[in-house]
C-alpha cells in the first residue's frame, strides 16, 4: 500500500470521527493539525527522552475533540476506544481527590489506523511514532485550556514566583467546571417543567441534549403521551448515556430525528406495545 502524508491521514481519521459522532447526535465541535517539521524539530529538541530514544513523538497528528457537555467525556472516550487501538499507559488522565485544585487533563493516544502509514521525507522520522493524540475538551473549558497552554505551560518560567497567580488561574478553571455542571442541572430543569408541562417535544429535546435533525413526534406519539403519563414518564427516565452507548453498540444508522429515537427507545428500553405496532417492522426486527 503506498504510503500517506501525515495530513492526508489526519483528515482521514477527523473524518471517520466525525462521522461516528454525528450517527449517535453527540454535540461537539473538532480541530485537527499535523505538525510540520519545523515543529516536530523544535519537540524534539525540547526534552531529552526524544533524542535519547527513551520515547518516540507520539502527537504528529493531534486531534481535539470540544465536547458541549462534561458528562460526554467518558461516553466519547469509551466510542473512539471501539473504534481504535488505545495505549492506555500513554494516556494523560488526571484523576484527582477532593483536596486537589488544578485542571484535568484528558489526552488519550491511538495507533493509527492498519493501512494509514506515515510517509515523512525528513531526517527526524525515526523519532515518531505510528499514532495520534486525541485531546477531549469541553467548550467551557476550552478557551481556558488555549490561554494556559500558550502563556503558562509554554513559559513555566515566566510562573515560578507567581503560585498565587498561579493557583488563581486554576480557580478560573474550577469556576467553569462548576459552571458546566450547573448548565447541565438547568437544562434538566427545564425538560422536567415540560414534562409536568405535556410539551413532549421539549421534555425530549431538553433532555436528550442531542444534535438531532428532526423535532416532530407525530400526532399518535403526542396523543400516546397525553393519554398516559406513566408511558411518557418511562421515556423521560431513560437513560441518557445509556441511549447513546445503545445508537454506538447497534450500530444505528437511520436519521437522527427524534421519531426515530422514541422508536428507538421504545424498542430497547421501554417496548410499549402501542409505539412497537407504529413502528416500521424492519426498524423493530433491527434494534429488537
Amino acid at each position: 500500500m503506498r504510503n500517506m502524508i501525515p495530513s492526508s491521514i489526519e483528515k482521514a481519521i477527523v473524518g471517520d470521527i466525525t462521522a461516528t459522532l454525528n450517527r449517535i447526535g453527540i454535540m461537539y465541535r473538532i480541530f485537527s493539525r499535523a505538525k510540520d517539521v519545523r515543529s516536530l524539530k523544535r519537540k524534539i529538541y525540547s526534552k531529552s527522552k526524544y533524542l535519547e530514544g527513551v520515547a518516540k513523538i507520539q502527537d504528529l497528528i493531534g486531534i481535539r475533540i470540544v465536547l458541549y457537555f462534561p458528562d460526554d467525556i467518558e461516553l466519547v472516550h469509551k466510542v473512539m476506544s471501539a473504534t481504535y487501538v488505545e495505549r492506555r499507559k500513554d494516556a494523560s488522565i488526571d484523576d484527582l481527590d477532593d483536596n486537589t485544585f488544578k485542571p484535568v487533563r484528558y489526552n488519550l493516544v491511538y495507533e493509527l489506523p492498519s493501512q494509514s502509514f506515515y510517509e515523512l521525507d525528513c531526517e527526524y522520522s525515526h523519532f515518531v511514532d505510528s499514532t495520534f493524540e486525541l485531546q477531549i475538551r469541553t467548550v467551557l473549558s476550552e478557551g481556558w485550556h488555549e490561554v494556559e497552554h500558550d502563556l503558562r505551560y509554554k513559559f513555566q518560567d515566566d510562573w515560578r514566583q507567581s503560585s498565587t497567580e498561579s493557583r488563581k488561574l486554576n480557580g478560573v478553571y474550577a469556576s467553569l467546571e462548576t459552571n458546566e455542571w450547573t448548565m447541565i442541572r438547568i437544562l434538566e430543569e427545564v425538560a422536567y417543567k415540560h414534562y409536568k408541562q405535556k410539551n413532549w417535544e421539549a421534555m425530549l429535546r431538553q433532555k436528550l441534549r442531542l444534535r438531532i435533525q428532526n423535532f416532530e413526534l407525530g400526532e399518535d406519539i403526542n396523543q400516546l403521551f397525553n393519554s398516559d403519563i406513566e408511558l411518557a414518564k418511562k421515556f423521560f427516565r431513560v437513560d441518557r448515556e445509556e441511549l447513546i452507548s445503545e445508537l454506538y453498540n447497534k450500530g444505528f444508522d437511520y436519521p437522527l430525528t427524534l421519531k426515530n429515537l422514541v422508536w428507538f427507545a421504545n424498542a430497547i428500553f421501554v417496548r410499549n406495545e402501542t409505539i412497537l405496532g407504529n413502528t416500521p417492522e424492519e426498524f423493530v426486527e433491527e434494534y429488537s
